[in-house]
């Protein structure tokens, strides 16, 4: 198998200015007010052992207010897989919150080849609908922190090293966890598909790059002692899609664009409303941790050749 030099071979979009929120993917985007008072969920199931289903519903509101979207309480919120025999599960909400979880010690195991859908009943009888197929990722190799190239070698990044599935139609999603705490505050969101890369190795390839003023400690968020460790997302091309819609609406706006599309979702409502938001499902697979030394802090010594 050919190696080919990541830089020429894959395409990678990050964004720096979308505002999340939460614990995972939603964002901030503009809401005119035919929008309000519709539902907007939150939602992915995985291949985690433990705690690997969430949903998060609200209400949305005006966009002149500052107020957060309110919570939608005691809905019935059910996963189940496309099995003849559907294996289901309903979640319970946590404390008033509007995020809904599996119940305390059960369990539900998530299988790559499996279609999962999540139906949601609301107080007021509204049906919320989802179906995503669960795409079997590859194990992440390993992971890297090193000094980028990019800004002449004055940033920590984070790299990785994966194989990629062959046959195209794979698409990924990288979430970094700095101290545990997944990285999502405006800072970077990284994803891809496998259309230039479909089948081969991906060495050292830069998945973030912490761009702070190396003399600010309040705008980096890579330091000494710091413990990382990345998972790797097999994701669907429904999620692809709707990470892509963010950044158009993110980049979208000046004084004579054309107003952007609607997010893509994969949601739909009994009573015919639109649904913000995706439910996801995703294969995960955890890097290796690194504790962050002196040694991180050189230019990384690539492994990248080509071979004939």
């Amino acid at each position: 198998m050919k190696r080919l030099k990541i830089n020429n071979t894959i395409i990678i979009i990050i964004i720096f200015t979308l505002l999340l929120s939460a614990c995972e993917d939603v964002v901030d985007v503009d809401i005119n007010d035919e929008d309000i008072d519709l539902i907007s969920v939150e939602a992915y199931i995985n291949t985690k052992e433990n705690d690997n289903i969430y949903v998060k519903l609200e209400k949305t509101l005006p966009v002149n207010t500052a107020d957060q979207n309110p919570a939608i309480n005691n809905a019935i919120v059910e996963i189940s897989d496309n099995e003849s025999n559907p294996n289901k599960v309903f979640l319970e909400e946590t404390e008033n919150s509007g995020i809904y979880k599996l119940p305390q010690n059960i369990t539900y195991e998530a299988i790559p080849g499996r279609t999962y859908q999540l139906t949601i009943t609301t107080e007021d009888n509204v049906v919320i609908t989802a179906q995503d197929y669960l795409q079997k990722g590859e194990n992440l190799d390993s992971t890297k922190i090193n000094l980028s190239a990019r800004g002449n070698y004055d940033f920590l990044a984070v790299f990785i090293n994966s194989q990629e599935t062959p046959g195209k139609g794979h698409y990924y999603k990288w979430d970094i966890f700095i101290n545990g705490e997944l990285l999502n505050q405006s800072e970077n969101m990284s994803f891809v598909n496998d259309e230039l890369v479909d089948g081969n190795y991906v060495y050292d390839f830069e998945i973030y790059t912490d761009f702070g003023d190396p003399n600010d400690e309040t705008d980096r968020n890579l330091f000494m002692g710091d413990t990382i460790y990345v998972e790797q997302l097999s994701i669907s091309r429904n999620a692809y899609e709707c990470y892509m819609g963010m950044v158009n609406q993110a980049f979208a706006g000046g004084p004579f664009s054309v107003p952007p599309a609607n997010l893509v979702s994969n949601l739909t409502a009994s009573d015919g409303k639109r649904v913000l938001g995706i439910f996801s499902a995703r294969d995960v697979s955890v890097g290796n941790t690194i504790v962050i030394d002196s040694t991180n802090f050189t230019p990384l010594v690539s492994s990248l050749k080509f071979l004939e």
